[in-house]
């Protein structure tokens, strides 16, 4: 129930600052809201509408190769988000400056996404656009293929909205991105976890199955407790720490984990 009421206020919060001060100004921070708030303002196609019709062909095309476990709460995250941007068109359009707007709008969309991904799903878009290329082409990171994206999307806004909104946008993308950072966590694009449990193998094979991220096993002894333990090594995106939280607790709730920054990954590691 808390995870669902998390995505909810995180929709619900990213879509008002879309209608309020975003697309009012023309302002586009990449992925599917950003396409959405280039079509409402040359043709006033509803944003809910482009949300739906991007997403719905990458929601079956990841349904299709991983199955649908994986996309069922990225399908319900971006059904909400559709419902939220029409539900949130009733609120007045903030009347301010560009620079006010770029700033506020990055952090009502970088709260909404951040308590989205703290709930352990997405809101679809680019973040799953860039997930399905990645399959078809490991060596191209996740990260990469984003930053191509939202480039190419901002970069498409500058030519047909104005080249003074799309250098604003980048300030609003660059907040988004903090904002979402200090809600998971930290500043770092991966984190490091141990996990010490008598149930970490398990816990282990779960993350494997889940969230489709390696981890490594150790076996040792409490010395407190002199019981035979597992410690469990894993190195996920900072978006996935709630999710690996919460996988752990289910398995064993007494488990102890310590989760610490990254400052360096050399080696194949899945942004």
């Amino acid at each position: 129930m808390i995870k669902w009421i998390t995505i909810i206020l995180g929709v619900t919060v990213m879509a008002a600052g879309l209608n309020t001060l975003l697309e009012p100004y023309s302002l586009v921070t990449g992925g599917a809201t950003g396409i959405a708030v280039i079509l409402q303002s040359l043709w006033n196609i509803p944003m809910s509408v482009t949300n739906l019709v991007i997403n719905i062909p990458l929601l079956i095309a990841a349904f299709k190769l991983s199955g649908f476990s994986l996309v069922k709460d990225t399908l319900y995250s971006t059904l909400l988000l559709s419902l939220a941007l029409e539900i949130t068109k009733v609120l007045p359009v903030v009347q301010t400056d560009l620079i006010l707007a770029a700033l506020f709008g990055g952090i009502m969309t970088g709260i909404g996404l951040g308590l989205v991904f703290r709930a352990g799903a997405t809101t679809g878009g680019s973040d799953l656009a860039a997930r399905l290329i990645n399959k078809l082409y490991p060596r191209l990171s996740v990260t990469k293929i984003l930053l191509v994206l939202d480039i190419a999307i901002i970069g498409g806004s500058a030519f047909v909205l104005g080249a003074t909104p799309a250098m604003y946008a980048i300030v609003a993308v660059y907040v988004v991105s903090k904002i979402i950072d200090a809600i998971l966590g930290g500043v770092d694009y991966a984190k490091a976890v141990f996990i010490i449990s008598e149930k970490s193998y398990i816990i282990g094979k779960q993350i494997i199955t889940d969230i489709k991220r390696g981890a490594t096993y150790i076996k040792c002894k409490g010395i407190y407790t002199d019981r035979e333990k597992g410690l469990l090594f894993v190195v996920v995106p900072a978006k996935q720490i709630s999710l690996l939280k919460a996988l752990a607790e289910s398995i064993d709730p007494s488990a102890f984990i310590i989760v610490n920054d990254v400052r360096e990954i050399r080696g194949e590691f899945r942004k």
